[in-house]
C-alpha cells in the first residue's frame, strides 16, 4: 500500500530552462536531478501521490524560477499519516518568487529587457563548436549576483554531494557583508542570436563559486587585531588564496568543453592577480578531478617550459639491498653508519626548483605533485610506462629503463605513503607493503587514463560537477575496512 503512494523524487522532479518565443514560453532543455536526498531524505521518496510531477522552470536568462506541482491522485490523510506538502518542503530552498502564478511568471519573462546581460563584469568570451560563450564575474555583496545565485542554488543540491547554500551559515543566516565580498561567483552563459530578435540572447550554462581566503601573516596582525575583528582581514592585507567551492555545468551543456572554459577562466584570473598566492579546490569529485587534471596539464605543457623539460635524475643510484629515500628525494644506503657518511649528491628531482615552479604557477601543493608525477610518467620509456591496457605488447625493457621506472615509482610511493602513514600503521609490515603496492598500481592506471585522454582528445574536457566526494582510492588512498578514507 505504501509503495503505491511513494513517488521516486529523482523521476518526479523535472528542471527546465525556458524563454519567451514568438507566441508562447518555449522550453530550451529539460533534465532530472542526479539525486534528491538532501531535501527528501535517503530513500528519495515523496509520499502521498500518484502520477506526481514536480516541475521547476527557470527563465534561461535571469533564472527566475517557477514551481509547479501536479498529480493524478493524492493520499487522503489517515490520522497522522498524510501526503507530503511539497511546496512547503521546498520553501527553505527556493526564493518566494518561485511561488508566483503561471501568468505572473510568463509576464515577467516577456517583460525582461531584450538587452539584458548577466550581472557582474564580463571577464571572458570564447568560441566553442561555433557557439559564443561568456563568463561573468561578481561578488556576493552585489545584490544582483546574490539574487541570481540564490535562484539556482537548489540545483546544486541535486548534483553536488555535500553542497550547501553559499553565503549562508549553518542556520541559514546571511554572512556579514565583508564575508560576502570575499565570495566570487562566475556565471557561464551562451550568447546566441535568436531569429526575429535584434539583440543576442543569453542562456545559462553553469556557475562556480570561489572563496578568497586571507593568507594570515604575523606581521600584518601586530597592533591591528581589532581592525581584523571588526572589518575583516582584507582591510590589512589583500594577499589571499582562491578556493573553488562549487562548480556546476548543467547536464544539457556538458560534453561541450564549456566546463574547461569556466575552469581555465578562474585559473587565469587567479594566475594574473598579484594578490592571489594559490588556486585551490574544495573536495573535488571524480568528474571535476579529471577536468582539473586535463586543464592544468594542458596549461603547464603549453606555457611553462620548465615543467615540460622536467625529467627524472637517472644518476641517482638505488642500493641493491636496503636504502632510504630522504625527504629531498636523495637515496642513501639503509645501513645507519654508512648512511651518515654517504648519500647521493642530488635527488631524483630538484625539490627546491619544483617548489619555485609551483609557487609561480599558483597550483596547490597536492595537485602540483600529482601533475609532476603524471608528466614524469609520460616521459618514461615505452617499455616500462604504465598503460591502460595491461596486456598491450611492449618492447623489452633495458636495465636503464627499469632503473628510471624504479626511481619514478619511488617518488610516487613516498607521497602516497606519507599521505596514508597513520592508516598503514594499522597493518603488519607485509600487509602494509601489499596495500601500498595495490594503491600505487591503481594510481598508475588512473594516470595512464588521464594521459591517454589528454593525448588523444586534447580538447575533450567537459567537467560536469564538483565539490562532491572523491573516489579516493583512485588517487592514492589505501583501502581501509570501515574507516573513512582521506584524500591524497
Amino acid at each position: 500500500m505504501e509503495d503505491e503512494w511513494n513517488a521516486n523524487a529523482n523521476d518526479a522532479i523535472t528542471i527546465s530552462l525556458v524563454r519567451p518565443g514568438p507566441s508562447k514560453i518555449e522550453t530550451i532543455a529539460s533534465f532530472n536531478p542526479r539525486f534528491t536526498y538532501p531535501i527528501f531524505g535517503e530513500e528519495e521518496h515523496i509520499f502521498g501521490y500518484q502520477g506526481l510531477k514536480v516541475h521547476l522552470k527557470y527563465d534561461a536568462r535571469d533564472l527566475r524560477p517557477k514551481l509547479t506541482v501536479s498529480y493524478t491522485r493524492k493520499f487522503n490523510a489517515v490520522g497522522d499519516v498524510e501526503a507530503l506538502d511539497i511546496k512547503e518542503k521546498l520553501q527553505n530552498f527556493l526564493p518566494p518568487v518561485a511561488y508566483q502564478s503561471k501568468g505572473d511568471f510568463e509576464q515577467a519573462a516577456k517583460a525582461l529587457p531584450k538587452t539584458w546581460v548577466p550581472p557582474g563584469r564580463l571577464v571572458e568570451t570564447a568560441e566553442k563548436n561555433g557557439e559564443t560563450y561568456e563568463v561573468w564575474h561578481g561578488t556576493l555583496n552585489d545584490p544582483a549576483v546574490s539574487q541570481l545565485l540564490r535562484r539556482i542554488q537548489i540545483v546544486a543540491l541535486f548534483y553536488i554531494e555535500g553542497a550547501s547554500y553559499t553565503g549562508e551559515d549553518a542556520e541559514g543566516n546571511i554572512e556579514p557583508d565583508y564575508s560576502l565580498a570575499r565570495w566570487s561567483v562566475f556565471f557561464l552563459y551562451k550568447k546566441e542570436v535568436i531569429q526575429g530578435l535584434p539583440d543576442p540572447q543569453y542562456t545559462f550554462q553553469g556557475y562556480s563559486t570561489v572563496y578568497n581566503f586571507w593568507v594570515f601573516e604575523a606581521a600584518a596582525l601586530q597592533g591591528n587585531l581589532q581592525t581584523v575583528l571588526s572589518n575583516g582581514p582584507e582591510e590589512l592585507d589583500p594577499t589571499h588564496r582562491m578556493r573553488i567551492s562549487q562548480f556546476l555545468i548543467l547536464p544539457p551543456s556538458q560534453g561541450k568543453g564549456v566546463g574547461a572554459l569556466l575552469y581555465d577562466t578562474i585559473f587565469r584570473i587567479g594566475l594574473n592577480t598579484e594578490s592571489v598566492v594559490e588556486v585551490a579546490v574544495e573536495d573535488p569529485n571524480e568528474d571535476f578531478d579529471l577536468l582539473r587534471d586535463l586543464c592544468d596539464l594542458k596549461y603547464l605543457r603549453k606555457n611553462v617550459p620548465a615543467f615540460v623539460n622536467l625529467r627524472i635524475n637517472t644518476d641517482v643510484n638505488v642500493p641493491n639491498k636496503g636504502g632510504i629515500l630522504l625527504n629531498d628525494t636523495r637515496v642513501i644506503p639503509g645501513n645507519a653508519f654508512t648512511a651518515s657518511l654517504v648519500s647521493s649528491p642530488e635527488g631524483i628531482v630538484d625539490l627546491v626548483e619544483l617548489e619555485k615552479l609551483r609557487v609561480k604557477t599558483k597550483i596547490a601543493r597536492r595537485q602540483f605533485w600529482r601533475l609532476v608525477e603524471m608528466h614524469l610518467m609520460s616521459t618514461l620509456p615505452e617499455s616500462v610506462r604504465p598503460q591502460l591496457d595491461e596486456d598491450a605488447k611492449k618492447p623489452k625493457p633495458s636495465k636503464a629503463d627499469n632503473h628510471v621506472y624504479m626511481l619514478w615509482r619511488l617518488l610516487l610511493k613516498q607521497r602516497v605513503y606519507r599521505r596514508n602513514v597513520s592508516q598503514l600503521g594499522e597493518f603488519s609490515i607485509t600487509e602494509r607493503i601489499i596495500k601500498l603496492n595495490e594503491t600505487i598500481s591503481s594510481v598508475e592506471w588512473e594516470y595512464a587514463a588521464i594521459l591517454a585522454r589528454l593525448e588523444s582528445t586534447p580538447t575533450a574536457t567537459n567537467g560536469s560537477v564538483a565539490n562532491g566526494k572523491r573516489r579516493l582510492e583512485d588517487d592514492g588512498d589505501v583501502e581501509m575496512p570501515n574507516v573513512k578514507k582521506q584524500r591524497v
